[in-house]
Formats: C-alpha cells, sequence, structure tokens
C-alpha cells in the first residue's frame, strides 16, 4: 500500500513535533512551552460550564467608603494589594495579586476614583484665568459661604463690600515724557503708570474653604488677586499658592486613610499592603 506525498509529510511533522517536545521536557525551563502544529486552535470551554472557573472582574466605584468596604470583605491571604495614584486621586486594589513565589492572575479588582465636589471645580476653573468684574463679582456672591476675603494689610472684608469693590473700578492714568537733546544725539522716554482703584477696599486675596473630595477632609485655598489694566476693560486674574503642594498632600492624605482602614481590619493571614504608585500586569 502506498501513500501519498501529504501523509507522508504529516507522518514526518508528528515525528518532528514528539522529537521536540522530548527534548523540551529534559530541560529545566522558567516558562511552560509545547511544541504544536500551527493549525492546532484552544477553545475556552468555560462559557458552556454552570459557572466561571474561578472569580475575577473590575469593581469601580467613586465613593471611598464602599471601595474600603469591598477590599476588606475580598481580600485574599496575603494576595491583596492596593496602590494609590495621587496624581489622579484614584486607587486599585488587586486580590488576586499573588505573591513572588506564588503570582496570582491579578485580574480580580477594585477602584475608586474620587470626584471633585462642585466647589473645588469651580475654584479650579477660575484659577489663573483672566475674569471680567462680572464674573469675578458672581463667583463672590455664589460662593460666599465658602469665601473670606482679606485686605492689603490683611483685614477681613465684608463680602458684600468686596463684590462692590470688584463691581465698581476706576483705572487712573498718568503718563510722563523726557526729552534730551544733545550734540550728536537725542532720547526720549516714555513712562505711564495705570493704577487700578475702588471706592470700596479692593480685597488683595481671599481664602476659599471646601472638600475639594467627597470622604476627605475639609481644606481652606489661599488666592491672590490682581488687576490687569491696559484693555478695553479691567480683568481680574485669581491664582491659588502652592496649588501643587496642596494636591501632594491631598494625595497622601488618601494613602494615610486607605492604609488606616486596612491596618485596623488586619490579621496575620488576611492584610492588604498599601503602596504610592500602580500596578499594571
Amino acid at each position: 500500500m502506498t501513500m501519498d506525498q501529504s501523509a507522508v509529510k504529516e507522518i514526518q511533522k508528528s515525528q518532528a513535533i514528539a522529537t521536540i517536545d522530548a527534548a523540551i521536557h529534559g530541560k529545566q525551563l522558567e516558562k511552560p512551552v509545547l511544541a504544536a502544529p500551527a493549525d492546532f486552535k484552544l477553545h475556552n470551554l468555560e462559557g458552556y460550564l454552570p459557572g466561571r472557573t474561578r472569580f475575577r472582574g473590575a469593581m469601580r466605584t467613586i465613593v471611598l467608603l464602599d471601595f474600603i468596604s469591598y477590599s476588606l470583605d475580598h481580600r485574599k491571604d496575603n494576595d491583596s494589594a492596593c496602590f494609590v495614584d495621587p496624581a489622579s486621586m484614584s486607587a486599585e486594589t488587586i486580590f488576586n495579586l499573588g505573591t513572588d513565589a506564588k503570582p496570582g492572575h491579578a485580574d480580580f479588582s477594585a477602584k475608586v476614583n474620587l470626584v471633585k465636589t462642585a466647589e473645588y471645580k469651580a475654584l479650579l476653573d477660575i484659577n489663573g484665568h483672566k475674569l471680567s468684574q462680572k464674573q469675578l463679582a458672581e463667583f463672590l456672591e455664589d460662593y460666599a459661604e465658602n469665601i473670606v476675603c482679606y485686605s492689603p494689610a490683611g483685614e477681613v472684608i465684608p463680602i458684600t463690600e468686596a463684590v462692590a469693590a470688584v463691581r465698581r473700578l476706576t483705572i487712573e492714568s498718568s503718563r510722563k515724557e523726557d526729552y534730551e537733546v544733545q550734540e550728536f544725539k537725542s532720547s526720549r522716554s516714555d513712562l505711564e503708570n495705570i493704577e487700578a482703584r475702588s471706592e470700596k477696599v479692593l480685597p488683595a486675596g481671599f481664602k476659599f474653604e471646601c472638600t475639594p473630595y467627597n470622604d476627605l477632609s475639609l481644606r481652606t485655598f489661599d488666592l491672590r488677586l490682581s488687576v490687569i489694566t491696559g484693555r478695553e476693560a479691567p480683568a481680574l486674574s485669581v491664582r491659588i499658592k502652592r496649588l501643587e503642594s496642596v494636591q501632594e498632600d491631598m494625595g497622601r492624605e488618601l494613602e494615610t486613610k486607605l492604609s488606616d482602614a486596612f491596618s485596623a481590619e488586619d490579621t496575620s493571614e488576611q492584610k492588604i499592603e498599601t503602596y504610592i504608585g500602580s500596578f499594571s500586569p
């Protein structure tokens, strides 16, 4: 009985695969590998089973307390870890991270993304921007309960007087010209002074108190007020002092809250380690 050419090739391929597999199994390999024909396909039959072979998924929330509760309810024996990202004010717990000796699949997690409060978002929206008198006056009126204005001398100004001062500004301008003529040269210099004044005491700045993110502590932001002249109408600029430093403090507060919450419930068998950073499996 003779065999066609294709059958001979398949037999040769099977023998070659068996030889390669035998050689591979004789080595001490760190990663499991297997020689198989290119047209072999693997099929996952999990969808046909009554349930999944293991629990996995991603829980997402904007509520810090729910994130803590879920993390504590689903933590595993020394397999869980929490990573805090101060830049995005978020944290992620990976429940099946595993250990160096026994790594897990790292595909079961919970993540919280803190959301800015309306007051903090409104404050950031005006930070560093040029505002009209009307825009700043309305901001002061809308958030009067959060604001304490102060004069250049550091004295507190009632919010009603601060609003009135912002709404009514007087721009005073004076110009001085100097001329000089000598035998071989002549020169001219212009000096113009522009000053913004108000019938009321114009605030030098103000303090804005709010909770920047839900579940975080109340904070006071110090702001500097500047008047920009040289345009058809004066503009006002508000800038938060040391904003980057305040944001770093909020990130550390988030990490501390999570570390304290997880440590309070820790046992030798079940604990969640907390780290600053992120993890990509």
